[in-house]
């Protein structure tokens, strides 16, 4: 009896370190492969506040920002999130928004909406056009629809005199000092935040993994996702790019680009739902804990990337083959097919 309890108890201890590895191995390579990225657009973000650059940059993108009711100076989060990442895009927000007009809940949720729509295109424009999506047509998909969708949203919130509370971020996470010192100082706290948010992110997907919840959630989506005309052979993969990213279900989709038997219009409207919706799990969790509504970057989001998509799959779905080819695929992939 006393033999029993001794080896569950090293089986439960050996569970608990085998949980504790992987959270602190996922975790720190997340954190390190992120920070090459940030602490290096942290510092151009610095000298382009020291030199005077912002004002500059602002003016000649405002009218961009203009259409979708916010600030100009968000232009350059948003351009940050498209060259590097979500989190690059956060950096830069925490260093200006002290020199900017507050904003209301309204304008950074529909901000934040068009961050998840449109961010990390060198990675993920790159896996789109591996899978065979041209990489200017997957391109131009998430830019410009992020931008109507930053339209709609604030019109939304507008018309209905919604979520006009003014926004408010942690004084924790900003700065208005203008030494380097302050500037570092604030970076460094930064960094700490996010590594917390890293971990705490990993902990919760992994939860998530391990209780099933993640399978229920798939289970949940799938009638939706054939509705939009997603096809048998890529609706898993599809699955697992909306609840986990691109990363994961473009990954999984290059193979799939490989196979003789592909379904070419299948790859293209999964990639398509993929780019304006997916790690519906993580990014959405980040975005709510920032201060954005749940309106604008779970539902609202969701329900137009099925919009979005479902007009792609009525407009090409009967079109010629290869014409739909040309129009939209690689070169690659139409000799594979």
């Amino acid at each position: 009896m006393l033999l029993s309890r001794l080896n569950f108890r090293e089986k439960e201890m050996a569970e608990l370190q085998a949980f504790f590895d992987y959270v602190w191995h996922r975790g720190k390579n997340s954190c390190l492969t992120l920070f090459k990225f940030m602490v290096p657009i942290s510092i151009i973000i610095r000298f382009i506040q020291q030199w005077g650059l912002l004002t500059y940059i602002c003016d000649y993108l405002e009218p961009v920002m203009q259409i979708v009711g916010l600030p100009a100076e968000t232009a350059i989060v948003w351009l940050t999130t498209m060259v590097v990442n979500i989190y690059g895009g956060f950096l830069t927000l925490f260093s200006i928004y002290p020199q900017m007009e507050p904003m209301t809940v309204a304008q950074m949720t529909t901000l934040f909406t068009m961050m998840l729509v449109a961010h990390t295109f060198p990675i993920e424009i790159t896996i789109a056009q591996k899978t065979g999506v041209k990489a200017w047509v997957m391109t131009a998909i998430r830019f410009v629809f992020a931008i109507l969708l930053g339209v709609l949203m604030s019109r939304m919130y507008n018309a209905l005199g919604a979520l006009q509370d003014e926004a408010t971020i942690s004084p924790f996470l900003t700065t208005s000092q203008t030494s380097w010192g302050a500037w570092a100082l604030n970076e460094l706290k930064n960094y700490a935040v996010i590594t917390c948010v890293i971990f705490t992110l990993v902990i919760f997907l992994h939860l998530l993994d391990v209780t099933g919840l993640i399978k229920f959630v798939n289970k949940v989506m799938e009638p939706t996702l054939k509705w939009l005309g997603i096809s048998q052979k890529v609706l898993p993969i599809t699955i697992i790019g909306l609840t986990l990213g691109i990363a994961y279900g473009g990954g999984l989709l290059i193979e799939e680009s490989r196979q003789k038997d592909i379904d070419i219009k299948g790859i293209f409207y999964s990639m398509t739902l993929m780019g304006l919706f997916h790690s519906i799990i993580e990014d959405t969790l980040l975005m709510l804990s920032m201060g954005g509504h749940w309106t604008g970057v779970v539902l609202f989001r969701f329900v137009y990337a099925c919009i979005i998509t479902f007009i792609f799959v009525k407009c090409t779905n009967r079109m010629p083959l290869d014409k739909f080819e040309r129009l939209f695929m690689t070169k690659a992939v139409k000799n594979r097919a």
